[in-house]
C-alpha cells in the first residue's frame, strides 16, 4: 500500500489533507471533551424530515461516531489521496463536491421510503460520517487503478488493491445502515462516471473559487516535497518490509536492463550474439488504451511508450518499472 517510491505524505494533495485533519479533529473532539453534543451529529430521519433540522446534513458528514470506522476511513482518506495528484485539486474537490450531494439524495430518499416500512425493516437513522465522500472513489480506484497481482491465499489472487476493498467491507459490515450509505456513495459514483444529468457540468466547483482557496487556504495546507524516497523506518519489522521493497524494485531495474538488452539484440540488423539470425519478433506497438491509462496516472507519454516497448506491452511491469524511474 505505501512503498517507498511512492509520493508521501499530503504533497500537493491540500483538500485530502483538508479532508482528513477535519475528519480525525471533530471525531476525536466528540469523543473526549465535546462528548455531550453527540447528538447533534446524529443522521436520524426524525430529526431531518419532522423538525426539520436540515443543519443535520451537514453536521452527520464531517465526523465518524464510531471509532472503528474513523480508523478505516482515515486510511481510506489517506489512500485516495492520490486521485487527487491525478484529477488535480479542483476537479478533484468538485468530484467530491458532485458525488457527495448525489449520494445525500440518495441516502435522505431511501430513508425517507424505508421509514414507511419500518414494520418489516426498522431503518430509522443513518451511520454519520463522510461516506458519501469515500464509497464514491471506490468506482475511479476499480475502473482506473491496474490490477497488479502481488500473491495467491487459498488460490484467492491478492492484489495491491485488495487491501483498500477489506477497508470498505470493514466499514459496511457494521450494520444494515452502513450498507445502505455504501450503496449509495458507490451508485453516486457510477452516476458521475457516465455523467448522468450532465452532473459533472452543474455539480463543481466555481474556478474563481478555486484560485481563491488556493491562494489563502492552499498556502496554510501546503506541505513540502518529499526529501528522501527511501525513509527508514522507525522500527525492525518496517525496515525489513522496506528492505523486501527496496529488493523489488532492484528486481524490477534488472528486469527492465534485460528487456533494454534484448531490444538491442532483436534490433542490430536483426543479427544475434552469435551471427544467426535472430527468430525473435518485434514486440507490436504499445496499445492506446494501455498506453492512455498509465498516462491519466500521471507519467509522461514518451516514458510510458518506452516502458511498455522494452516490456513487450506488460502492463504490470511497465507500470513498476515507471515507479522506480520516479524516485
Amino acid at each position: 500500500m505505501f512503498t517507498p517510491y511512492s509520493h508521501s505524505g499530503f504533497y500537493n494533495v491540500p483538500v485530502s489533507k483538508c479532508f482528513l485533519g477535519t475528519v480525525v479533529l471533530t471525531s476525536f473532539a466528540l469523543s473526549v471533551p465535546f462528548n455531550n453534543y453527540r447528538h447533534l451529529f446524529i443522521y436520524s430521519y426524525e430529526g431531518i424530515f419532522e423538525r426539520l433540522e436540515l443543519w443535520r446534513i451537514l453536521t452527520s458528514k464531517i465526523a465518524f461516531l464510531d471509532t472503528k470506522d474513523l480508523i478505516c476511513g482515515g486510511l481510506l482518506i489517506y489512500y485516495f489521496r492520490i486521485f487527487e495528484r491525478r484529477y488535480g485539486s479542483c476537479k478533484f474537490a468538485s468530484y467530491l463536491l458532485a458525488t457527495c450531494t448525489v449520494s445525500t439524495v440518495l441516502e435522505l430518499s431511501s430513508l425517507a421510503v424505508l421509514y414507511r416500512f419500518r414494520d418489516v425493516i426498522n431503518i430509522d437513522t443513518l451511520p454519520s460520517g463522510p461516506y458519501g465522500l469515500l464509497f464514491p472513489m471506490f468506482v475511479p480506484f476499480f475502473c482506473d487503478m491496474p490490477r497488479v497481482a502481488m500473491t495467491h491465499i487459498w488460490g484467492i489472487p491478492v492484489t495491491g488493491k485488495s487491501f483498500m476493498y477489506i477497508l470498505g467491507l470493514q466499514i459496511t459490515s457494521t450494520s444494515t445502515e452502513s450498507i445502505l450509505v455504501g450503496i449509495c456513495g458507490i451508485v453516486s459514483g457510477l452516476l458521475y462516471r457516465v455523467n448522468f444529468l450532465k452532473i459533472q457540468h452543474w455539480l463543481r466547483v466555481p474556478m474563481c473559487l478555486a484560485r481563491v482557496a488556493s491562494k489563502t487556504i492552499g498556502k496554510l495546507l501546503s506541505s513540502p516535497a518529499p526529501s528522501n524516497p527511501v525513509p527508514m523506518g522507525a522500527t525492525l519489522e518496517i525496515q525489513r518490509q522496506q528492505q523486501m521493497e527496496h529488493l523489488e524494485q532492484q528486481l524490477t531495474l534488472q528486469r527492465a536492463r534485460e528487456y533494454r538488452n534484448r531490444g538491442r539484440v532483436v534490433h542490430n540488423n536483426g543479427i544475434g550474439l552469435f551471427g544467426h539470425q535472430n527468430e525473435e519478433q518485434p514486440s507490436p506497438p504499445p496499445p492506446e488504451h494501455a498506453v492512455q491509462l498509465l498516462v491519466d496516472m500521471g507519467f509522461p507519454r514518451d516514458s510510458v511508450l518506452n516502458a511498455l516497448t522494452m516490456t513487450h506491452n506488460d502492463m504490470n511491469t511497465a507500470m513498476n518499472l515507471l515507479l522506480q524511474e520516479a524516485t
